[in-house]
């Protein structure tokens, strides 16, 4: 009886924590902001408040790999797992000699509050071995992601 009682009160708190919580449930991607969020060299961003909400954003994470090449296979492999699972609506992908310079997935879409959110997955390889890994959720389309990314 008092384990079912524990298991009840733990399935509640579960359901109240807050979107962002639980944002990249279920992919393959969630669980390199997890494992290398904390590791040195790797500059973990996790946005909140008002700055989200001006970019019409519920949740905005990265990391930023100063050195990529220890985690570089597995990050094309988790990006390549999320493309087979077809958690991918649109993808664009840049390589040179086989290698993934950089790649834009926009994910399916999800329901969070009876709301549709948009998710973008975004990874790029920077200057010598720099990389950035970017997840995105939120209620923005791709124009205005473009902008955002884009703009001067």
């Amino acid at each position: 009886m008092i384990h079912n009682y524990v298991k009840l009160i733990g399935i509640i708190l579960l359901g109240c924590l807050p979107p962002t919580l639980r944002a990249q449930e279920g992919l393959e991607t969630e669980r390199l902001f997890d494992k290398y969020g904390e590791e040195k060299n790797v500059t973990r961003v996790e946005l909140n408040g008002e700055i989200l909400k001006s970019y019409r954003m519920d949740t905005y994470k990265s990391l930023v790999f100063e050195d990529v090449t220890p985690f570089i296979r597995e990050i094309e492999a988790c990006l390549a797992k999320e493309v087979q699972a077809t958690h991918v609506k649109k993808r664009q992908e840049v390589t040179r000699s086989g290698t993934l310079l950089s790649a834009y997935y926009q994910l399916t879409d999800v329901q969070r509050r009876g709301k549709v959110r948009k998710r973008y997955l975004l990874f790029k390889r920077g200057k010598d071995t720099m990389a950035t890994l970017i997840y995105i959720e939120g209620s923005l389309n791709e124009t205005e992601l473009m902008n955002m990314l884009y703009k001067k």
